[in-house]
């Protein structure tokens, strides 16, 4: 089941994300920070979300949170800002759900378009993304959690 998040749900997506970030993002992060730092740094970032417009965060049950997914809406278009899924649940289909629903969630908002980025590191998101119907914008430099990694836009049309 896919349904709106709310604040009950905000310890949950936080733990969820931390599992996620500590299984995927070892070849960006030190895993120091990932141990020690990443943990703190989740609990605040999911502490300041309103879970309200203009976010739009949904997630995925099964046996407790599968997924979730998250969209800012503060900017023309939206980012994705996350999207992920219980490291044990991968290719299950929950995250091609989670996607499909914000996309729809976000066009009946009137946007035409939204975006993402993935780590170039992360092949299979990348994979993941085009497959979902994602077009690939090109390189990008970004920023995760103050260390500079290489990623890549992806486009999506809504609607």
């Amino acid at each position: 089941m896919i349904r709106a998040a709310t604040p009950a749900d905000r310890d949950a997506i936080c733990a969820l994300h931390l599992a996620s970030w500590q299984d995927s993002y070892g070849a960006e992060l030190p895993a120091a920070y990932l141990r020690n730092d990443l943990p703190r740094a989740m609990a605040e970032k999911w502490a300041a979300r309103r879970f309200a417009h203009p976010e739009v965060t949904l997630v995925a049950e099964g046996t407790g949170l599968a997924g979730f997914v998250c969209a800012l809406c503060d900017r023309d278009p939206p980012l994705i800002d996350n999207l992920h899924v219980r490291p044990d649940l991968r290719g299950q289909g929950t995250g091609a759900a989670l996607l499909a629903r914000i996309r729809g969630a976000l066009a009946a908002m009137g946007h035409s378009h939204a975006y993402l980025t993935v780590l170039e590191s992360n092949p299979r998101a990348l994979a993941f993304y085009l497959a979902q119907g994602g077009t690939d914008g090109g390189p990008v430099s970004d920023m995760l959690v103050g260390h500079p990694v290489q990623a890549r836009r992806i486009d999506f049309t809504l609607g």
